[in-house]
């Protein structure tokens, strides 16, 4: 029950977001960039945020800064809001005096994730909709439509195979049931929220995404990109590329990727060829590999991963574009289909009642 009131509890919800996260760091970077001192800009983003999401964690955080704590290791402490990437990088920020510069290189990597996120569930609204308005319009024909045919030619489906008999015998069905299928929707729908709140079954469905034709090109290439700008960024603080790799291997729910993350950097403890995991595990493609095998052997492996991540951006979006090219006529095609299927049954049940009558 506490679970359920959880998911119930949308008025004053105190779970931060990822947007909450980012949003905060894009705050905290333009105070402390501004000559605000650390725990005077986290007494102005407690008063502002009032008692909002951010609040409890706010707290948390002025209290270890007025205990004499680093600022990365208060965030640490909060680590169900920021990843180990994420501290690692304020840790080395603070020692290095570059704090405004990493929390405004943080902020613009998080908002630029979180953009295409947001473009891509914005672009998938429409067929969902689709997919909605179909639904709707095969509940009606069934419950509203094949009863009242029934009631005009009940003797035309006594003991008749047709594809008639069978929409009335599920209309008969719903009529009866549907109260028990709506509320076993809905539980579904809640239980369904309570188990994606855990990791591991966000990354099976993430997994099962991933492996599908159309969406799965997209999320493999969204993965991609975040993980090249989380290296990007590392690299970029000063943080050796082996660190790198395993701070970054934490970031990932692919298993595949976080696998060959950690082989490389095995393979670059050892001093043995660093790309050879990524041609193994079949899940980085040619450019990337020639990208990052051109940074190591230039020792320009930041400039190489940033230029990765744009890349890897671009072709989200392309990809994006070309899943929805393909989504769309389709699911117009298949809810064009069941429902035209659905009226030429009706229709050719009335013609057959018409020539009965005459």
């Amino acid at each position: 029950m506490a679970e359920l009131s959880k998911i119930l509890q949308l008025p004053g919800r105190q779970t931060p977001t990822g947007e909450d996260v980012t949003l905060f760091t894009q705050e905290l970077g333009w105070m402390v960039g501004a000559g605000v001192p650390l725990g005077r800009a986290i007494d102005l983003l407690l008063l502002d945020a009032s008692d909002g999401a951010m609040a409890p964690a706010l707290r948390a955080m002025r209290a270890e800064l007025r205990a004499g704590s680093s600022l990365a290791h208060a965030l640490a402490n909060q680590s169900a809001l920021f990843p180990p990437s994420y501290t690692r990088l304020v840790g080395l920020a603070e020692a290095a005096g570059t704090l405004p510069q990493v929390l405004e290189r943080i902020h613009f990597a998080r908002a630029n994730a979180q953009t295409l996120r947001r473009k891509i569930r914005s672009a998938m609204t429409y067929p969902a909709f689709l997919l909605v308005v179909a639904i709707a319009a095969v509940a009606v024909i069934l419950l509203a439509v094949i009863p009242q045919l029934k009631a005009i030619a009940p003797s035309t489906t006594q003991g008749d195979p047709s594809a008639l008999t069978r929409l009335i015998v599920v209309s008969d069905w719903l009529t009866l049931h549907w109260q028990i299928l709506a509320v076993i929707v809905a539980l579904s729908v809640l239980l369904g929220a309570a188990v994606l709140r855990r990791a591991a079954a966000r990354q099976a469905l993430a997994e099962f995404f991933s492996a599908m034709p159309v969406i799965g090109p997209v999320i493999r290439t969204m993965r991609l990109a975040e993980l090249m700008q989380t290296l990007a960024m590392l690299t970029d603080a000063g943080l050796p590329f082996a660190d790198a790799l395993r701070l970054a291997r934490r970031t990932t729910f692919a298993a595949k990727l976080a696998d060959a993350l950690a082989q490389m950097e095995a393979a670059l403890r050892a001093g043995g060829d660093v790309t050879a995991p990524l041609n193994a595990s079949g899940q980085f493609p040619p450019l990337l590999v020639s990208l990052i095998r051109v940074g190591m052997e230039t020792g320009s492996i930041a400039p190489s991963l940033r230029q990765a991540a744009q890349i890897f951006d671009d072709k989200t979006r392309h990809a994006t574009e070309r899943a929805l090219a393909l989504l769309e006529p389709a699911i117009i095609l298949l809810i064009s289909g069941v429902i035209g299927g659905i009226i030429y049954v009706i229709v050719d049940a009335l013609m057959a009642v018409n020539d009965l009558l005459i």
